[in-house]
């Protein structure tokens, strides 16, 4: 007994749902299309291919964190495990709403990165020698933090006056003990 083309969608929008309306074609394929009804999907409108086996609901809105979630999907491996971060400037912009759609998502990926497809326009990989650190998530995106910038000095720890100090006072200046 074969599985309602509802229940599919159901299985799928589930997975999107956590990926910002996107999803790559292995995770259709997962929930229960066939790979020959993929083509047939975006000629209908349902799916929108935003790169080589990465798509996004028709329905869903084209977001500037939507753009980097599938720039992040077209990264993945084999696994289907997810290769790149966001580069600092990029996660930094999306932080603030400053991603236009003009501007390439920077991903940042690790040495040993392969993909069998070019680069997809959209998209701009900065290969990074050393192990990327994912230190934070924006809107559940990993994301490489900003570097400090050296020229900029540490901020200055002030040390306020407590009750101790005020305890040191009277004992040492005041000669009282307590």
């Amino acid at each position: 007994m074969g599985t309602s083309s509802k229940e599919l969608a159901l299985k799928l929008r589930k997975s999107a749902k956590k990926q910002h309306g996107c999803f790559t074609a292995a995770q259709a394929i997962e929930a229960g299309y066939a790979d020959s009804v993929h083509l047939y999907h975006v000629r209908n409108g349902k799916w929108v291919r935003v790169f080589r086996g990465v798509y996004r609901f028709a329905d869903a809105p084209e977001t500037p964190a939507a753009r980097c979630m599938a720039a992040l999907l077209w990264t993945r491996d084999k696994n289907g495990k997810i290769q790149g971060v966001l580069a600092p400037e990029t996660a930094e912009n999306l932080r603030s709403g400053g991603l236009p759609l003009s501007q390439p998502i920077q991903i940042l990926v690790p040495k040993g990165f392969r993909r069998s497809s070019d680069v997809p326009d959209g998209i701009q990989i900065s290969i990074v020698d050393k192990k990327i650190h994912k230190t934070s998530k924006i809107s559940g995106l990993p994301a490489q933090k900003q570097a400090e910038d050296p020229s900029v000095p540490p901020p200055v720890v002030v040390d306020a006056p407590d009750y101790y100090d005020w305890l040191d006072y009277q004992a040492v200046l005041c000669g009282k003990s307590t």
